[in-house]
This record gives C-alpha cells, sequence and structure tokens, in this order.
C-alpha cells in the first residue's frame, strides 16, 4: 500500500512537468486542440513511453471538462476520413505509443466550457496494470515541441 501511495504521489507531482511517469509508463508531448465557438468536442493527443518488461494497454480516458472521452482512431478511405472509436491502446513493454492527429488520439465529447489556447485540460488516463494516471494537456493549435 505505502509503495502505490509513494507511485500515486510521484505521479501527481510530475504532472505540472510535462510528462508523467508511473510503473515504467511516462506520458509525454501531450496536448488539446481548441475549440471554437459552438463546437463541443476536441481531440487530444499524447505520446505514451513503456520503458516497462510488460505490455500495457491504454482501457479508457476521462475529463472533469467534457461529458466523456473515447479512444478513437482516424484513417482515410480513398478521399473519405473514417473515424472510429476502438476499445483500447496497446503499449508494447520497452515501446511506445503516439496519440497524433491523423492517427488514434482522445476524443473529447461534450465539452460545454471552450477548450482556449494556452489553458490545461485535466485528463485522467487508465492503463490496464499502471492504472490511472493525471496528466494535463496544454491547448494549442499545434503540437507543442517535445517535452522531456
Amino acid at each position: 500500500m505505502r509503495k502505490l501511495l509513494v507511485l500515486a504521489a510521484f505521479a501527481l507531482a510530475a504532472c505540472g512537468a510535462g510528462g508523467t511517469q508511473t510503473q515504467g509508463l511516462h506520458v509525454e508531448n501531450g496536448w488539446a486542440s481548441p475549440t471554437p465557438g459552438g463546437v463541443d468536442v476536441s481531440a487530444g493527443y499524447v505520446t505514451i513511453v513503456n520503458d516497462g518488461d510488460a505490455a500495457d494497454r491504454l482501457v479508457s480516458a476521462s475529463s472533469a471538462r467534457a461529458t466523456s472521452v473515447d479512444l478513437h482512431d482516424m484513417s482515410m478511405d480513398g478521399a473519405v476520413m473514417r473515424m472510429r472509436m476502438v476499445s483500447a491502446v496497446d503499449i508494447p513493454a520497452h515501446g511506445h505509443i503516439a496519440l497524433a492527429p491523423g492517427g488514434t488520439h482522445l476524443m473529447f465529447n461534450g465539452v460545454s466550457t471552450p477548450f482556449v489556447e494556452g489553458e490545461r485540460i485535466p485528463v485522467q488516463l487508465t492503463f490496464e496494470h499502471a492504472g490511472a494516471v493525471s496528466v494535463e494537456l496544454p491547448v494549442s493549435r499545434t503540437a507543442p515541441e517535445h517535452q522531456h
């Protein structure tokens, strides 16, 4: 139990530093897109690095700033953009996954107060093995430079 509390305290302390680490996972380079007036959806992006010896899986996400946060995958079928919800995102041992524009990403639904450039959006990512990890995604029109 003490180890879990220490890991939780470390994860909370790291949130404001541009990245979060817990149980071999590092969440880096996060950002969310601004929402123009009248739009109640936004996308979020992060890089998840797994330095551990075991694979993990991102199984859900949530935010106090949205009714729901889904895991989505975007692909092109000829000239048609296709978006579909996915149930999980695998992060291989000693590997990484980038949730990025044009691919897999976080989809914020039911955004009641617009995401404004420069603010930070709180997000909780839940992993199959590492559990809940809290991060803050800065709102930006473009991906921020790599944050290490």
